[in-house]
């Protein structure tokens, strides 16, 4: 029996060795093909309002409404308030307070500007702290994935190239600063860590880039080299099974656009910063256009996932002044001196805490009238606008209530491409995404916020409990924030009009057990 085996797996041998390089090319081919490709094509500060999916009448958005129509829309879907810890969730599926915590932005901005060397720079990166955590492109990478990660790069605070690369991605493309990202005419970008120049956009100078509200021809709008290094970047791995991320910087403020794009320059009506944002909008939709008809063009659509989603809510501040007694101060744009300067954009006006009700200050209705806006953590800060589209295997014009959140992504990714989870906060909702198997739900979904308005929120079975700054009590003039616990019954209450706390003391005291628990510390996976 032994001598039959070797005789026949010696003829095997001798019969396919004359093709076994074509057909080992072939195989790989088919290999790769089953392996889907995975585009997440990550909005900065995009309210869901904005959307005509989501019923925006003054702005056009025929290719993302289209993804909307050819995929599927999850109406609860939940990011943080601000952009950073929502993108550390995203590359780590781990919910703010066990993410790793994000260096300050600006450090890009004072090095460029020569307000501090190199030395401090480095001291100042916490590169320690994102040291032992797992990420999504680590894992991609070990299954197989050619990895890109293009625009606004890594945790959108301070990162840098060496950083990127720890995190798992072969190829990134962009800036490492949130600060730097302020710009849409910044002065340079890092390609695999190269410094390329922008000659013709502003020198930084000071702490913070030029943010020019409509800029000149012979300057660089980033937008346009994202979007030239993403396509050439699916034209080199169409062969090749990839993940990439493309970090937007779109549509966050102070709005700017490019002559060439100020495609509602001449809409009467509107303020002159009203029609930039409306033109930034319409540039990031022709971004998604052109992304899914380069998938087309190279025969890739039907094995590639999408994914569009934005990090936190809308940013109303990107183009209007909300509530003219009550906004932070360094939260509106003055064009003229390009300064955070609110004596200067609003004066003789007494600065007050906001409450987050909005009173028709935004024409766009961005956040559908829900209260806050960035930096809150009420519905209008966290509520996010989320497609999905992979023709043949998610089901066109289709929509899920199920409730999701940033550090879902990483565990989806991981039960579609069998990469390996070590630890998440997250589930995956494949599931829900291709209608097969059993779809398990979040108990609860938390969120510690440190910078904006408010602090933790944890929302579970339709009520929400967060810390909320009391506007009553807090005293702007010396800058005192005193925060109390709010409980909304989203439910019977979205617009969160009503404090119930004091009805629910029970629940209240339920919830924040939890939030001490979500909290809790963990032990990272070696």
């Amino acid at each position: 029996m032994k001598i039959y085996h070797q005789f026949l797996w010696l003829f095997v041998f001798l019969f396919s060795g004359a093709s076994c390089v074509h057909e080992a090319s072939q195989n790989t081919a088919e290999i790769n093909n089953q392996k889907p490709n995975i585009i997440l094509i990550y909005a900065d500060d995009l309210g869901p309002g904005i959307l005509g999916y989501n019923g925006q009448t003054k702005i056009r958005t025929p290719n993302i409404d289209q993804l909307a129509k050819d995929g599927k829309i999850f109406t609860n879907a939940y990011g943080s308030n601000v952009c950073s810890p929502a993108r550390a969730s995203i590359l780590t599926g781990l919910n703010n307070a066990h993410a790793p915590m994000p260096t300050p932005g600006g450090l890009q901005c004072q090095l460029a500007a020569g307000l501090i060397d190199q030395a401090t720079f480095d001291k100042k990166i916490y590169r320690k702290q994102n040291e032992g955590h797992y990420y999504i492109g680590q894992m991609a990478q070990k299954v197989g994935y050619k990895t890109a990660y293009i625009g606004k790069l890594g945790f959108g605070y301070s990162d840098t190239s060496e950083m990127i690369d720890s995190y798992g991605f072969d190829y990134h493309c962009g800036l490492l600063d949130a600060v730097m990202c302020w710009s849409f005419y910044p002065p340079h970008y890092f390609e695999n860590g190269k410094k390329i120049p922008l000659l013709n956009n502003p020198k930084v100078t000071k702490k913070s880039p030029t943010c020019l509200l409509v800029g000149e021809d012979s300057m660089t709008y980033s937008e346009d080299i994202w979007l030239e290094k993403a396509l050439t970047y699916i034209e080199n791995k169409k062969e090749d099974p990839f993940f990439m991320i493309y970090a937007t910087q779109l549509p966050h403020g102070p709005a700017s656009i490019a002559p060439k794009d100020y495609v509602y320059k001449n809409k009467e009506g509107w303020t002159k910063q009203e029609r930039v944002y409306a033109s930034m909008i319409h540039k990031l939709d022709q971004s998604v256009g052109s992304i899914v008809q380069k998938l087309e063009e190279l025969g890739l659509t039907d094995n590639t996932l999408i994914v569009f989603a934005s990090d936190n809510g809308h940013e109303i501040q990107s183009y209007t002044t909300v509530n003219p007694n009550g906004i932070d101060p360094n939260l509106t744009y003055d064009y003229d001196t390009y300064t955070f300067n609110q004596a200067i954009v609003k004066p003789q006006k007494k600065a007050e805490f906001w409450d987050g009700h909005h009173r028709g200050e935004d024409i766009f209705n961005g956040t559908r009238g829900e209260r806050g806006m960035k930096r809150h953590s009420y519905q209008g800060g966290i509520h996010l606008p989320y497609i999905a589209k992979w023709p043949n295997k998610i089901k066109a014009s289709t929509k899920s209530d199920l409730v999701i959140t940033d550090y879902d992504f990483m565990p989806t990714i991981a039960d579609l491409i069998h990469g390996e989870i070590k630890q998440t906060d997250g589930i995956s909702y494949l599931p829900t995404l291709i209608d097969k198997g059993e779809q398990q739900k979040h108990d609860y979904i938390f969120f510690k916020n440190t910078t904006g308005v408010a602090r933790d929120v944890l929302i579970k079975e339709g009520w929400k409990l967060v810390n909320e700054k009391d506007v009553k009590a807090s005293d702007y003039a010396n800058n005192t924030s005193v925060y109390k616990w709010a409980l909304y019954d989203l439910t019977n209450d979205p617009y969160e009009k009503k404090n119930v706390a004091s009805e629910f003391s029970s629940k209240v005291i339920e919830m924040k057990k939890l939030i001490k628990k979500a909290n809790y510390p963990i032990q990272l996976a070696q």
